[in-house]
């Protein structure tokens, strides 16, 4: 026998109380679950591309010291040994084809003016190369990316490395609208010798 629910006041037969409908909560976990959806998986993703962006801005951090450092540790290096420097420091990056990656690399002294006026001493350059073979700063023009010129020497050369490379992800190019450009820049004093000289492929002359 089935039981049925009556209402005493009008006599009426009804299968469930009239506020069943809002005591009913299947659905409710599904619809919740349906809202979070999109904001959990853009936080999944967005913490996965910070991740790699971290990673890649710390191999350009790595690349640009040891740009600087494979350079130091020779006394003359050439267009074609600059070269295969370039390319064995770009191996580190691992840039991909969407990502680019631009090195430098920049010897400069120190230009004594008057010496009564230390404020006329410049930083000029000695010689410069490009990853692409370009010379991107000229012979003897001033270098005014170091603010400080009591770090350099005059009658030595520091040599300064340079790489840009552009970061191109999901995120930074839809959410963004452009990718995330990571410059750094590392100098070092050369080891073997009070200046690293440029020279053509031959040796037989040298800057």
């Amino acid at each position: 026998m089935t039981m049925k629910h009556f209402i005493p006041a009008t006599g009426r037969r009804t299968d469930k109380p009239r506020n069943g409908f809002w005591r009913d909560k299947r659905g409710m976990a599904a619809t919740e679950f349906a809202l979070l959806l999109p904001i959990m998986t853009f936080f999944f993703f967005g913490i996965l591309e910070v991740s790699d962006a971290m990673i890649a801005n710390r191999r350009v951090v790595n690349a640009t010291n040891s740009l600087a450092d494979l350079v130091t540790q020779e006394k003359k290096v050439s267009g074609a040994h600059v070269s295969d420097i370039f390319s064995g420091v770009a191996s580190m990056l691992e840039p991909t084809n969407s990502s680019t990656v631009t090195m430098r690399l920049v010897s400069v002294t120190l230009d004594v003016g008057d010496e009564d006026d230390p404020d006329d001493d410049r930083i000029v350059v000695e010689w410069s190369r490009q990853d692409n073979g370009s010379v991107p700063y000229a012979a003897g023009s001033e270098f005014t990316k170091i603010e400080d010129s009591t770090i350099v020497k005059a009658n030595t050369s520091l040599v300064i490395a340079e790489v840009v490379y552009q970061y191109h992800s999901g995120l930074s190019d839809r959410v963004l609208g452009s990718p995330i450009t990571f410059t750094r820049m590392a100098s070092r004093w050369p080891r073997r010798s009070s200046r690293v000289q440029f020279c053509n492929d031959s040796y037989t002359s040298c800057s």
